[in-house]
């Protein structure tokens, strides 16, 4: 149990204040599947898009690309997110950048968050989905490559990554907590940081970052919840092995409003 393995390194009164941060998240499974229609949840793939709306474009036109999406039928309830509806995230291939817009990464150029409520609708085939890359001449930066069914399951997650969740959790920075941890012990320290400390593909909970938090360095972020989290695996790839994610205002999240969300990635 993580409790029997905190109490090796740090005290009882420190172990309960870390246990104290436990929250649920859904953790998701990523499985390579062929054949997966437009509702189901998958990352990568063509997915659902009611002919009623434009197609995602970024600013020069081109077409947006399918990162993945969500069907939340399909997955456990977790506080204040849907249980039904689809929710979609496309990002730019055509940018070396993947859509991330450094200078406002909220800007939904290069990127979109997509909510339908209900999927009643006619989609855009997958055909038709298709027939809008045939024209692309421009290289393409996939960062899913293939199909791959969305799996979820509820699990419980502590803060104990360098993040404003971190600093929002301890009232402090993650190196002046855990130096006080573990009296500046390198060795206990990398125990700590490696029991704890993975990446992973989910949905809530606390995030993960190869560099650094881009939210870190303000005083109440806007953008307080971890929304979706993408991880590196065999055929989906952030860069040199790196991670993608999307925040969201926790009051927005409950109004379903996917119009104001901060996308994120980077690689070691």
């Amino acid at each position: 149990m993580l409790r029997d393995e905190l109490e090796k390194l740090v005290t009882p009164e420190i172990v309960k204040q870390i246990l104290a941060t436990e929250q649920e998240r859904i953790s998701l499974t990523v499985e390579k599947e062929a054949g997966l229609g437009l509702t189901v949840s998958k990352a990568g793939g063509r997915g659902y898009l009611p002919k009623t709306m434009d197609y995602p474009r970024n600013k020069d036109g081109g077409p947006l690309s399918l990162l993945a999406q969500v069907n939340f039928a399909e997955m456990p309830d977790l506080a204040d997110f849907p249980t039904t509806g689809l929710l979609a995230f496309y990002i730019d291939y055509l940018d070396d950048l993947t859509g991330l817009d450094f200078d406002d990464q909220t800007k939904q150029n290069g990127f979109r968050v997509l909510y339908f409520e209900t999927m009643d609708a006619d989609s855009y085939s997958e055909e038709e989905q298709d027939a809008l890359f045939e024209a692309v001449s421009d290289e393409f930066y996939p960062v899913v490559d293939g199909v791959f069914r969305l799996r979820g399951e509820i699990t419980k997650q502590v803060i104990l990554e360098e993040s404003y969740d971190f600093e929002r959790a301890y009232g402090a920075t993650f190196y002046e907590v855990t130096d006080k941890w573990t009296n500046e012990d390198s060795a206990k320290f990398d125990k700590l940081y490696e029991l704890v400390s993975s990446s992973s593909s989910q949905l809530g909970g606390s995030p993960f970052f190869t560099q650094e938090d881009p939210r870190l360095g303000e005083e109440t972020a806007h953008h307080d919840t971890l929304l979706f989290q993408l991880d590196s695996g065999d055929e989906i790839m952030w860069g040199d092995m790196g991670v993608g994610n999307f925040f969201i205002h926790r009051e927005d999240l409950k109004q379903r409003d996917f119009t104001n969300v901060m996308y994120n990635w980077d690689c070691y």
